[in-house]
């Protein structure tokens, strides 16, 4: 029965145009079990997807899928549309507070501003000030009414008098009426003010505090900074005018009030300038906007007040007039500062409300998009479920299709190269050589394979060889080792590579070589007429492995290890695992393998080697032991002995008369000069044979080496 038929057979799809339905017979089952994973039971999301039914609810999946992520971001628009309203209100407050805290600070300049000419009236200077001392309090009192709000419930411990505009108005219209030299001490009077000063300084810091100022709250702490640095300023003014005015102060207490105004000053205008950079740049501005160097001045006051001795300074009503009006201009200064730090930051909130505008806008137009969409999505969503449902069922062919090709195709990448080197392959990436510092690589052969090749037919051969190598293949999953290759009857395994295990490929190796002599010494071939013997060769030590060739990429092994192992199995005798003195080395570490020292071997192109027989493993009760000749003169003539072989290093002539004549049988992969009498029969194609340095040449070229090899051999004779 064809495929065609098969399908047929399997499966019907019949479409009605009219209602649009697909019904399916039995073999839906296949299909569905691709497009919908199998799930136990059925239930409301386990339907038929190409029926009408599951059509409906398929299509309310796909919605789900789309809707609710639509309805997701109509909550989110509106969240965030709410929030930017909220946000956009909180800089409006934020704003308002900035002016606020301008209103505020102009308070505390015009207090301080009255307290000095206050501490001025009562100083010697007398009535001469009395004027300027009447206008201060009317500008006092004008920058009181600008307030826009009083928070007079701030004040605990006096609360009567800061209730209200007015009863703040008339407590200090109360205290200005009775202000006089007679009533009234210059300590009394700074005492009066300052109070007052602090409570409003107070204000001022709450308001901040009380505001979320995440966008500029450095500068607003700048500025509360900078506020309290100026009230240190204007005691200073009051102290200094004292100072000169009565040459010298009363008392030492007012000597350390001055002291403590002015480091206070100092501190607070310090950490303004930590916190803004903003500060130090008005500052140095409006100080050179000044026209003099007026901080030398003032410096050198403050020197004079600092450095002066109590009772001998004189009076000096000139430089009492100098100092307090350079004072004056320096608080000017810092208030000019404090007023454009407030209004820096006021554009700054005004930046972040017209953001916050423009989001409000998006937001908006946002969220009339998404309610759009919601009909649009779903109008779509139908015709694109019918779309795919149809689709479905062409592309579940294509879909088997490719899964079994890339099974394929990975199957046989995995035989040609190892896996992880195939997988790197597979992601395009560069395979570089790798150098591997030791492995184990063991060679085996067919003792006599020539002269089976003249017994068997070559079907017989064939089956010969894929029952040997399918049987070797089976014991090699046991083990930690990578099958390297395989030519006519050679077999190429290695361990350490291309996964390194340590010190563990020796011990895999051997153990993998055993188990492989026993299993294959018991078996019968070609119907059970014939048993064969295995010759097998084992080496250790570096090597290096990597990618070789584009079209066909195999993965392969280069160095002198390689050479040396392929030695190890050509004079190898049948049944028997020959390996090297690096091999025994490792092995006698775990003391878990017997082994037999073989001698000294002369090797072609090595010279003479010690080599040793591995006979059985301790750890394995049940290992056979290798065949070992008691006959010393037999493993004398093994010892000089040796058969051409199909992998790098291997004999290609042998002096030996006993082995010699094998190489005139004619062998598959292998080229021979046949005689008259056997022409035409079992002519096998020529192949390609590997030098020791690992290089694949042709037989010609392999000829030529030998020769060389031979003319070495001659020379190392004549040496000895």
């Amino acid at each position: 029965m064809t495929e065609k038929t098969e399908k047929d057979k399997n499966w019907k799809i019949s479409k009605k145009t009219k209602t649009g339905s697909i019904s399916t017979t039995d073999g839906t089952s296949d299909i569905l079990d691709i497009v919908q994973p199998p799930l136990i039971g059925r239930g409301f999301c386990r339907d038929e997807p190409l029926s009408q039914t599951g059509k409906r609810l398929q299509l309310i999946k796909m919605l789900c899928l789309t809707v609710l992520p639509i309805l997701g971001l109509w909550g989110y628009t509106v969240y965030t549309l709410a929030d930017s309203i909220n946000s956009r209100e909180e800089n409006n407050k934020q704003r308002s507070s900035v002016y606020y805290s301008i209103d505020v600070g102009q308070l505390v300049h015009r207090l301080q501003v009255e307290r000095d000419m206050s501490v001025l009236y009562l100083s010697a200077l007398g009535p001469e000030t009395r004027t300027f001392l009447l206008a201060e309090y009317f500008n006092t009192d004008r920058t009181i009414d600008r307030l826009s709000y009083w928070p007079g419930d701030l004040d605990k411990a006096n609360g009567a008098m800061f209730l209200s505009k007015s009863s703040f108005q008339d407590y200090l219209a109360g205290h200005r009426q009775i202000l006089s030299p007679d009533r009234f001490s210059i300590q009394d009077e700074i005492d009066f003010y300052s109070r007052i000063i602090d409570t409003t300084i107070y204000w001022l810091y709450n308001t901040i505090t009380e505001s979320k100022f995440s966008l500029v709250w450095k500068i607003l702490v700048a500025y509360q900074k900078l506020a309290s640095a100026k009230e240190n300023v204007g005691v200073e003014r009051a102290l200094g005018t004292m100072f000169y005015s009565q040459g010298g102060f009363e008392s030492h207490s007012y000597f350390e009030m001055y002291n403590k105004k002015l480091h206070s000053f100092r501190a607070h205008m310090k950490t303004a300038g930590m916190y803004s950079e903003f500060v130090g740049q008005i500052y140095n501005v409006g100080l050179q906007n000044t026209g003099t160097n007026i901080t030398s001045i003032i410096e050198a006051f403050r020197k004079e007040i600092q450095t002066s001795v109590e009772n001998t300074t004189v009076l000096d009503m000139r430089k009492s007039r100098y100092w307090f009006d350079n004072m004056t201009i320096y608080l000017d200064t810092l208030l000019d500062i404090q007023t454009q730090m407030a209004q820096k930051v006021i554009s700054i909130l005004d930046l972040a409300i017209d953001n916050l505008t423009t989001d409000l806008a998006v937001n908006a137009v946002l969220l009339v998009v998404v309610i759009l969409m919601c009909p649009l999505v779903i109008m779509a969503t139908e015709s694109l479920t019918s779309s795919i449902q149809i689709y479905a069922l062409t592309l579940v062919d294509k879909t088997k299709e490719l899964t079994n090709e890339k099974e394929r195709t990975d199957g046989l990448l995995y035989q040609m190269v190892p896996k992880q080197v195939a997988n790197r392959l597979k992601r395009q990436k560069k395979v570089e050589a790798e150098y591997f510092k030791t492995v184990t690589i063991c060679f085996s052969d067919v003792h006599g394979f020539d002269r089976i090749t003249v017994e068997l037919t070559p079907m017989e051969i064939v089956k010969l060889l894929n029952s040997l190598h399918s049987t070797v293949d089976n014991i090699l999953d046991d083990f930690d080792a990578y099958k390297v290759e395989t030519i006519n009857d050679c077999y190429m395994v290695a361990s350490g590579l291309p996964q390194r295990n340590k010190d563990r490929h020796a011990s895999e190796i051997a153990n993998f070589a055993l188990k492989m002599l026993n299993t294959v010494s018991e078996m019968k071939f070609c119907s059970g007429h014939r048993s064969i013997e295995l010759r097998i060769g084992i080496n250790s030590g570096p090597c290096m492995a990597g990618i070789v060739g584009s079209m066909m990429p195999r993965y392969c092994l280069f160095g002198d290890t390689v050479n040396t192992a392929s030695r190890m199995k050509a004079y190898s005798s049948p049944n028997k695992i020959h390996i090297s003195t690096s091999t025994y080395l490792l092995l006698s570490k775990l003391k878990k393998f017997q082994m037999k020292k073989r001698g000294s071997v002369s090797v072609k192109g090595k010279g003479n080697m010690i080599t040793y027989w591995l006979v059985k493993s301790t750890d394995s009760s049940d290992s056979k032991d290798a065949d070992l000749c008691s006959d010393d003169d037999s493993c004398k003539q093994d010892n000089e002995s040796g058969e051409e072989a199909e992998l790098p290093g291997e004999i290609t002539t042998v002096e030996d008369p006993l082995y010699s004549a094998s190489l005139n049988y004619p062998m598959p992969g292998r080229h021979t000069k046949c005689s008259n009498k056997d022409e035409g029969k079992n002519m096998a194609r020529v192949a390609p044979t590997v030098s020791e340095k690992g290089k694949r040449v042709s037989p010609k070229m392999k000829e030529e080496d030998d020769d060389d090899d031979d003319d070495e051999d001659d020379k190392d004779d004549d040496k000895d």
